[in-house]
Formats: structure tokens, C-alpha cells, sequence
């Protein structure tokens, strides 16, 4: 009984093979369901959607299945001779179903008591992969053979071959030869040697068991019998043969399986599944040429990773996460996501598992590699004895940097503070580089677009924007003393304090923004009026609602880094503004363009005003608060800015080609610490990514910002404003708008008068229109929340 179990259990398929001819793509039986294969006519595969960067390498991909379609005549033909040998030999010379390999695989079958052996032509796994399950049934497998026939009648060979090279999978996500190829070699089909067509070849039918990532033995094994197959088949020869089974298998994936600039590439993604849809983003393979700079890119991300784990340090050592007390028995075995793709290079910064340590070192596994820990790796810590921070099964931070004392890495730890930084080019607007936090695998939250945080003394150029479009030059003075604003006549009067608590007295307006003096700020604001300064951040594309209170002019209102950046491009372009943009161009996966960027400039100030402004800004790294920056020796402005408590830290800084800013802060909006101003803590992470900049030959040190038509540079006194004698001792060259430039000389006495103490000054000093020359208090504004007692530079 069993027997004839057995025996009817694997004839029923010999015998449906042996009907197929009668039935030939119909059947009458609920049993046989044949799907409609002139479908295949407009069938389009799921394929990738890829996110360009501007040097055209590939930065993102997204979709569901990853495939790259090739057309018939980009298939190799070493490519073609591989899958025809290993899978199907006969393919040219049957009609959709090998009748002798079905029967030989039936035997086969029958002898094992299971369905193992498939015995399915090239076109029976292209009709199941296209239109079937996978599954091993009775009614599938007849399905199948229908599906098969019919496709051999509808279409040519090639045609079939082509489908199959494009539809089949490969292992890892990857759909298709071509992202097969890339995703194990890092070529295409069209490069392929013959080993490695015969292992893609060979992997076929288990891509993911046979591996060579997973199971070297069974992929070494396959590629063995494809090659022999392609030998017997007369495609090579033995030498051929023993020549590709000669060569190395892959280690480790050649296509990075990361995204290059997550935030940047996130943003795109959101865009694109508003604007065409899910389907289309993940199925129909969109392709974006994107404004990202990778190497811009790379260096900024550094730069930030740099910062803040500088910052970090000044915290102190933070216990470590400890493998072993989580349960990892065998540390050797643990993968850490930070090596896919690590280079391991001077300066790269991974996480690496604690094998062993001592009281004057620690051996650090690094994927399969160990690197030894020394004490000078780790003197930062002020630890002496490496096993009072350290043990067995840590996972900690470190940095390739090669140690005096044989140490091979540095210490490092993940920062609990965050960083966001963006690069604009001026002339257009497009986005280089994003940043959008420290790291993407555990906060996906885009610090550069999404968050809002005080601008602290980043705002004021906008206060001193609004005076020179009133008529106010940089050599203009004002006073720098005590100030009374009423905001609500139940409360005291608020009573702005500058930085370091200090009064200079008469103050120019440039020596105001280079020091970021606050109450001169507050003054000018109120003179020059709150409106006008909403009305110039407005204009230069500040997006966000702002009030008018006095404490306005200090940056107490909150707006993204994305539309500070870009606000200060305006002053690098004479007054032109070009909304930011993240992509070039948008084509479906034909090559047809669905939509295009064009830059498109506005003039929202006037090209005089705005030059000034930067002229302004120079002056603060090469005098004021961002002084450090004047070692770059590179033609720059800039402003630094922090709110108080320390919760923000800032620096937006321009070169004549790009605007570039530095955020540094806690999500939760808690202090940095004392001291961690914007010139501490953002300035160096933007001197950083310059210096790459430079070094890497991507700034010109000779360029300069041009002056507008209707500017000149007349020589003033540095302290005063006043126009420059022989005697002045700090004449500096100043730009005016022609007919501005003082006419008064400097003289001696003017020496003696700043050298007075605030109070004492206050008897020379020349109010403008409207400002009290007494007490300096600003008439009473509305009710609302007032800027802290301090707000630092």
C-alpha cells in the first residue's frame, strides 16, 4: 500500500508533463491556473530608485526589491554562456520544458521520498518568479510548465534571457545581475571576469545558503561546478577553468549597504514619497541628481564626529557598555555595525569590543583584527592604570591614531551632545552638505531642518542689516551703557548686560558686531526699529514668526539652521537670495525628466548694504570673537553666537563660493557647560571642515569677495570711526557707500576720550536721531518674554 503510494505520489507530475503538449497555456480543471502572460508585455519589475551625488556616485538607494535593469546587448556574453551551462543547457533547444531533465529529476525524487530536485528550464524559474509561489507543490509545478510554454511562444530567446538576467534573485536584496555584480564585485555585468560569472551563476538557486559572505565552502563549491559545466559545454577551456577557480572569492560586500548622508538622503526620500507616491519611490526606480558634494560631505561629517567628541572629553570618561554583562558568552563573535565599510584609516573612528586589559594597556578587537590600547591613547582620562576605566567585554570608542608609545588607536567616546552643520554654495543655493546630527543609526531627527533653536548673537547681523538700509554706516558710533527697556509697567525695566558685564562707552558699530557687544545691539535695534529688523530677516528668508521684543536683537527667538545659512549667503551675494535646493534634476527610470531645479535669485537688499555687512563680518575673524578662524589665512566672515546658559552654540561663516553652519546643543536644551560658547565649541568643527576644504585643493585662498558698484574703501580709526590721520593708531580701511564716508579727522583728544571709564565718555558722545542722550532708554514696547540677564557671544 505504501508502495503504491509512493509510486502514484511522484508519476502524477510525469504524467501531467506528458499532458502539457494537449493543453498547451489552458487548462479546464480548478486544479491548473495558468496567469495571463501578455502581461509580460507592460511587466516592469520593481527596480531601484538611486539618489546621485554631484560627482554622479550613487549616495542612496531605495526600494523594495534592489535591481539595476540591463538591456539585451549589455548582457556579456561570459555572463550569458555561465547561467545557460549551469542552469539550463538545453535552453536554446527546447520549447519552455526539458522533458528529459523533468523526468531525470522525478527519478530523482522518487528515490529521496521528497521534492529536492527542481529539474525547471530558465523560463519555468522566470514564469515562477514572475507570476508563481515558490512553493513545492504538484499544481505549481504544472502551472509552471504551462507559464513556460507560453512564454516560449510569445517570445524570442533573448528576450527570455534578458527578462531572466533581470528578474532572478541573487542574495542580500539584490534583484537582478546587474545590482548582484555591484553588491558582490563593485562592477558591473559588463566587467565581470569568468570566476565571477560563474559564481553568480553558480548561487542561483540558494543565494542566500551558498553566500560568500555566509558559507565560503558551499559558494567555492558552486562556482566549481559552474565552471565545469561551462567547460563540458565548450565554453572554456581547462586552463580557463583552472585559472578562475584559481581566484579568490569576494570577503565583504563591494556596494556599501549604508546610506552616504542619511540626513541629506532623508530628506530627498520624504520629498519624493509627497511628491510622487510610495509606489513610485520604492517600485518604479526614480533616479535624483542631488546637490550633495560627497567628499564635502565626508569631511563635514567628520569634522562634527570631531567636535563633539572633543567636547565630550571635557565631561570626563563615561562607563562603557559592557558585552558580557549583557550576555555575549563569546566576544570574538560580536559584529558591531560601525565596521561595514569601515577603512580603518588615520582619523576613522569606530567602536570596538575590550578582548583583554591590563594596568598599562588593552587589546581591542576591531572586526577580525586587534589593536593595542596604550596609556597615551588614553591620558586625556587622567586614568593611570588602564583597568580602573576599563574591562574585558567593554564596547568603546576609538580613533586610528597612530601613538609615540606603539598605540594604534585613542580612546574616544560617543558624545551626548549633538551637532548639526550644512554647506551652501552661494552662487545657487544647493545644498553641498548636510549633517544632521552625530550619528543616523540612533536618531533619525535632522538637527539642520528640523529644529528650532535660539540664535543667540547669529541674529545680529540682521539688527546691523537693517541700520545700513537706514542709512547707517560701519564707522557710525553708538553708546555702550546702561540701558532700561519698560516691557510691562508691572515689572522692573529689563537691563540688557553685555557678555563679560563691561561698559566700553563709544563704540563704532563694527567694533559693536565684531565683539558681539550686546547693549549697543539692543540700542541700534530700538533706533533702527524691531519691524525693520523682522522685516530684513523676513527678507532674507527667515521663516519663522518674530515678535518684537527688545531681547529680538540678542537671538532670543527660535529658527532652524537651514534658514540661518541660508539668510547668510545673502551677504556673500551683494543682496541676491537663492532658496536652498537638494536636487538637480528628477527622471523616471527611461531616462525621462519628470522635474528640474532652477536657481532662482531674488534681490531682497541692496548690494551696498549687504557688502558692508560682510565687510563687518570679516572683521570678526580677524578681530572678534572669531579671531581663531584668521589662521586659515583664507578670505572669510563669520559670526559667532551663544544663548544663555550655554544651551546653544553657533557659527555661520562664509567664503566667496559657500556659506557653512555649525550648530552644537542637547536635544533637551540643557547647558553645554560653563564657558562652551559658539567660539569654543562650533567655531573649530567649521575651521575644521575649511582646513579639509583647503588642503583638499576645494578653496582657492586668493579668492575674495567682490565689491558692488558705488562702494569705496576710505581708511578710518579702528576705536572711533573717524577718518584716519597719520597719528591714528588702528586706521583700518572701511567700505562706504559713496558720499558716507566721514569727513571728521581724528585727532589725539579722541585717544584720551576712549581711554576715559563708559561713564566719563557719555558727555562726547553724539546721539543719532531719536536715541536719549542721557540715560540711553528706549521707549516702552508690549508686554512679553524678555531676553535672559545675559546673553553670551
Amino acid at each position: 500500500m505504501a508502495l503504491a503510494r509512493r509510486v502514484s505520489f511522484f508519476l502524477f507530475p510525469l504524467i501531467a508533463v506528458g499532458m502539457l503538449g494537449a493543453l498547451a497555456g489552458s487548462a479546464t480543471t480548478t486544479f491548473v491556473r495558468v496567469p495571463r502572460v501578455s502581461e509580460l508585455e507592460t511587466y516592469r519589475p520593481d527596480i531601484i530608485t538611486e539618489i546621485r551625488g554631484s560627482d554622479g556616485s550613487t549616495i542612496g538607494r531605495y526600494a523594495i526589491q534592489r535591481r539595476i535593469l540591463l538591456t539585451r546587448s549589455e548582457i556579456p556574453g561570459v555572463l550569458k554562456n555561465a547561467i545557460v551551462a549551469t542552469e539550463d543547457k538545453n535552453f536554446y533547444r527546447h520549447g519552455g520544458v526539458d522533458l528529459r531533465r523533468t523526468l531525470s529529476a522525478v527519478a530523482a525524487d522518487m528515490r529521496s521520498q521528497r521534492y529536492g530536485q527542481g529539474g525547471s528550464t530558465l523560463t519555468q524559474q522566470l514564469a515562477r518568479a514572475i507570476f508563481l509561489s515558490p512553493r513545492k507543490t504538484i499544481s505549481r509545478k504544472v502551472n509552471e510548465a504551462l507559464v513556460a510554454f507560453e512564454i516560449e511562444r510569445r517570445y524570442s530567446k533573448d528576450q527570455i534571457l534578458t527578462m531572466y538576467v533581470n528578474e532572478i534573485y541573487l542574495g542580500h536584496g539584490n534583484y537582478g545581475f546587474e545590482a548582484a555584480a555591484r553588491y558582490y564585485f563593485g562592477k558591473g555585468v559588463k566587467d565581470l571576469t569568468l570566476a565571477e560569472a560563474a559564481l553568480l551563476a553558480g548561487i542561483v538557486q540558494r543565494p542566500e545558503d551558498q553566500s560568500p559572505f555566509r558559507n565560503p565552502a558551499l559558494a567555492l563549491g558552486r562556482r566549481a561546478t559552474a565552471l565545469r559545466r561551462m567547460q563540458a559545454a565548450r565554453y572554456i577551456t581547462d586552463p580557463q577553468r583552472r585559472t578562475a577557480e584559481a581566484e579568490p572569492l569576494p570577503s565583504s560586500p563591494s556596494l556599501k549597504e549604508t546610506v552616504v548622508a542619511p540626513y541629506f538622503c532623508e530628506e530627498i526620500r520624504q520629498y519624493l514619497e509627497r511628491t510622487y507616491g510610495e509606489k513610485d519611490l520604492y517600485r518604479r526606480g526614480l533616479r535624483v541628481d542631488s546637490t550633495l558634494d560627497p567628499q564635502l560631505q565626508a569631511w563635514s561629517e567628520e569634522a562634527v564626529g570631531w567636535g563633539l567628541r572633543r567636547l565630550s572629553r571635557r565631561h570626563g570618561f563615561r562607563k562603557p557598555r559592557n558585552l558580557s554583562a549583557e550576555g555575549y558568552a563569546d566576544l570574538s563573535a560580536y559584529v558591531d555595525p560601525s565596521w561595514e565599510n569601515a577603512k580603518l584609516a588615520e582619523g576613522d573612528t569606530v567602536r570596538g569590543v575590550v578582548m583583554s586589559v591590563t594596568a598599562t594597556a588593552a587589546d581591542v578587537r576591531i572586526g577580525r583584527d586587534r589593536f593595542p590600547l596604550r596609556p597615551s591613547g588614553y591620558k586625556w582620562t587622567t586614568a593611570t592604570n588602564a583597568t580602573k576605566i576599563l574591562k574585558t567585554g567593554d564596547l568603546v570608542t576609538v580613533t586610528f591614531e597612530k601613538q609615540k608609545d606603539g598605540g594604534a588607536i585613542s580612546l574616544d567616546q560617543s558624545p551626548t551632545e549633538q551637532g548639526a552643520l550644512l554647506i551652501l554654495e552661494n552662487s545657487t543655493g544647493a545644498v553641498r552638505a548636510m549633517v544632521g546630527g552625530y550619528d543616523w543609526t540612533t536618531s533619525k531627527f535632522n538637527r539642520a531642518t528640523q529644529a528650532l533653536r535660539q540664535a543667540g548673537s547669529t541674529f545680529k547681523p540682521f539688527v546691523y542689516l537693517a541700520a545700513m538700509e537706514s542709512g547707517y554706516t560701519p564707522s557710525d558710533t553708538i553708546f555702550d551703557g546702561p540701558i532700561a527697556i519698560s516691557i510691562d509697567p508691572r515689572q522692573p525695566a529689563w537691563r540688557p548686560v553685555n557678555y563679560d558685564r563691561k561698559f566700553r562707552g563709544i563704540v563704532t558699530l563694527r567694533r559693536a558686531l565684531e565683539h558681539s557687544i550686546n547693549v549697543p545691539t539692543v540700542r541700534l535695534a530700538q533706533l533702527v526699529g524691531l519691524q525693520r529688523v523682522i522685516e530684513a530677516a523676513h527678507r532674507l528668508g527667515i521663516h519663522e514668526k518674530l515678535q518684537a521684543y527688545p531681547s529680538l536683537a540678542l537671538g532670543a527667538f527660535e529658527v532652524s539652521l537651514l534658514e540661518m545659512t541660508s539668510a547668510y549667503t545673502v551677504f556673500a551675494n551683494q543682496g541676491l537670495a537663492f532658496p536652498p535646493y537638494t536636487f538637480e534634476r528628477i527622471t523616471d527610470a527611461n531616462g525621462d525628466p519628470l522635474e528640474k531645479t532652477h536657481p532662482d535669485a531674488r534681490e531682497v537688499t541692496t548690494p551696498q548694504a549687504s557688502f558692508q555687512l560682510l565687510e563687518m563680518l570679516k572683521g570678526v575673524t580677524s578681530r572678534g570673537t572669531g579671531a581663531a578662524a584668521a589662521k586659515l589665512k583664507l578670505n572669510i566672515a563669520g559670526k559667532t553666537g551663544t544663548t544663555s546658559d550655554y544651551t546653544d552654540a553657533w557659527f555661520i561663516g562664509m567664503t566667496p563660493r559657500y556659506s557653512i553652519g555649525v550648530w552644537v546643543g542637547n536635544d533637551m536644551k540643557t547647558t553645554l557647560g560653563h564657558g562652551m560658547e559658539g567660539a569654543r565649541v562650533a567655531l573649530p568643527i567649521w575651521m575644521r571642515v575649511l582646513e579639509h576644504m583647503r588642503d583638499g585643493g576645494r578653496l582657492d585662498p586668493k579668492a575674495d569677495f567682490e565689491p558692488p558698484p558705488n562702494v569705496v574703501f576710505t581708511a578710518v580709526d579702528y576705536e572711533t570711526g573717524l577718518k584716519a590721520t597719520p597719528g591714528s593708531p588702528r586706521p583700518i580701511l572701511e567700505a562706504f557707500v559713496s558720499g558716507s564716508q566721514p569727513t571728521e579727522e581724528w585727532s589725539s583728544k579722541w585717544e584720551e576720550i576712549t581711554r576715559l571709564p563708559w561713564s566719563l565718555q557719555k558727555s562726547f558722545y553724539l546721539p543719532k536721531k531719536g536715541e536719549s542722550p542721557d540715560d540711553g532708554s528706549a521707549a516702552p514696547v508690549p508686554a512679553g518674554t524678555p531676553a535672559p540677564a545675559v546673553t553670551p557671544r
